[in-house]
């Protein structure tokens, strides 16, 4: 039992190592299935196996996700880490109404989280056309990672949206020096054409 228990523990260490060093979802979720298998189910070391398993497989699995997160949330509801994977995976899905209730409930259980209040704002602003809700909540996930061009996008969207068109061009300038997408190419020429509307 103390040799498996060595087993298990090389594992995890091996894995959260790995995660860490962005390992491809390949290698990963075989190691992540294999743990799940030969612990309790439960136990902290099978939650933590079904945890990244579906944070893992959640933007290219969102089916394989969406039933590892509710394994897991069946034994923990308060893992906010699988109700934002459950999330994720539910707007990949396109059940964007469902998918904002399961980012609500990530963030009750671990408030300002920046991923979390990103993934809800933008949420709240193309989803359900509430940029004014999404606007606080984009300025937290924007404030932990100002340099982050997707979420300066994000933030940018929700405050032109308020007719913040200057703040948003500021913010979306800001995090795209270092270069753009297509996506967010057309936003910056959306927002110029919107403060040149307001400002003729």
């Amino acid at each position: 039992m103390p040799r498996l228990a060595e087993h298990t523990d090389a594992t995890v260490r091996a894995i959260s190592r790995a995660l860490w060093a962005g390992e491809s979802p390949e290698r990963l979720v075989p190691q992540l299935l294999g743990l799940a298998r030969e612990v309790e189910p439960g136990s902290a070391t099978w939650r933590f196996a079904l945890r990244n398993l579906a944070l893992t497989w959640a933007p290219t699995s969102p089916w394989k996700a969406s039933l590892v997160a509710r394994d897991l949330l069946a034994h923990e509801p308060a893992d906010h880490a699988a109700w934002a994977a459950l999330g994720l995976a539910q707007s990949i899905l396109d059940n964007c109404r469902f998918a904002i209730r399961c980012y609500e409930r990530a963030l009750r259980i671990a408030p300002g989280e920046p991923r979390y209040a990103h993934n809800l704002g933008h949420l709240y602003d193309v989803v359900l056309g509430k940029p004014h809700e999404a606007v606080p909540l984009l300025k937290v996930a924007y404030e932990a990672e100002p340099r982050c061009p997707d979420t300066a996008a994000s933030y940018a969207h929700a405050l032109a949206r308020t007719g913040e068109i200057d703040s948003a061009v500021t913010v979306l300038r800001a995090a795209l020096r270092g270069g753009a997408t297509r996506h967010q190419r057309e936003l910056m020429r959306w927002l110029r054409a919107q403060q040149g509307t307001a400002q003729g």
